[in-house]
């Protein structure tokens, strides 16, 4: 059977809403006013359904976050900037203080590959590793992130985002903090039950976030001499030094400033030494003879 995409799984909740046009929650009635996905200036808000609902003459926004039950990502390809949403202005020494927890997996990690290895092609040089967060470990650089409650808060419903992901558009018009999730729907990616049984299990998510752990996850950015390229301008949580000297390539981890250093700095850095040893992807064994 082929998986369900999480857009399938949102569109899928959006029209069940719009056929009920009401519902039940806590011993109340609602009447469907305005239901859309809130759709940011730019990026990415938390809210993934945004019902606006009337009951005995009152209104109530529901802010729904959804997560598919298989879904284990939180937050990718991090940015300095989000992360300072999520953890404050000493975001970088908190990550660096999580990685450090695991810096040897890093100092045993193989920087260049010159076979196919797991899911490393051939003929690859490791630039850095991106930092996202997870529900669960996730790969041998993986850790438990230790936040508090707000800060957990912050990741699930995104409290402290900017306006342009905070202020969305739905169906066109702009709602004022529409991109702020409130609840939690983790379901099957399947929509096949009534309304009330998904709305039954929404979940607050200042409740949400008590018993839930948050772990991080490093994951490679490579430079691949097939193909001479990588996957984009990723920020870095650590990165490869990369440079020659005395006729020898070596590479020094950075494990200070997270974040601040992205993959095309790196790259354009490995394609110049490239250039000047005369390598390329046509006879990329010759960099052995670099090697320190």
């Amino acid at each position: 059977m082929a998986k369900v995409k999480f857009s399938e799984t949102e569109s899928s909740l959006i029209a069940l809403f719009k056929d009920n046009k009401v519902f039940e929650f806590n011993n109340k009635t609602y009447k469907i006013l305005q239901i859309g996905k809130p759709s940011p200036s730019k990026g990415e808000c938390k809210t993934d359904i945004y019902i606006l609902a009337e009951s005995n003459d009152k209104y109530r926004e529901f802010k729904i976050s959804v997560k598919q039950s298989n879904a284990d990502f939180l937050e990718n390809k991090i940015k300095l900037e989000r992360a300072i949403e999520i953890f404050g202005s000493q975001a970088q020494t908190i990550i660096k203080q999580s990685i450090l927890q695991i810096k040897k997996s890093f100092e045993d990690e193989v920087l260049i590959n010159f076979e196919k290895k797991g899911r490393t092609e051939a003929k690859c040089i490791t630039l850095g590793w991106k930092f996202e967060l997870f529900n669960k470990l996730s790969g041998k650089k993986s850790a438990l992130l230790n936040l508090n409650k707000q800060q957990k808060i912050d990741v699930y419903s995104g409290t402290n985002l900017d306006s342009s992901k905070t202020n969305c558009l739905v169906n066109g018009t702009r709602v004022v903090d529409s991109g702020i999730a409130e609840y939690i729907l983790e379901t099957e990616p399947n929509i096949n039950k009534p309304a009330n049984y998904y709305i039954s299990k929404l979940v607050a998510i200042d409740d949400y976030v008590v018993n839930k752990n948050i772990y991080f996850a490093c994951k490679a950015l490579n430079y691949r001499a097939s193909k001479d390229k990588w996957d984009g301008d990723r920020p870095l949580a650590v990165y490869v030094d990369w440079k020659v000297k005395n006729d020898k390539l070596t590479g020094d981890l950075v494990f200070s400033n997270p974040l601040s250093v992205k993959g095309n700095q790196c790259g354009k850095n490995v394609q110049q030494i490239l250039k000047s040893l005369k390598i390329n992807k046509d006879n990329f064994d010759d960099l052995k003879h670099y090697i320190s």
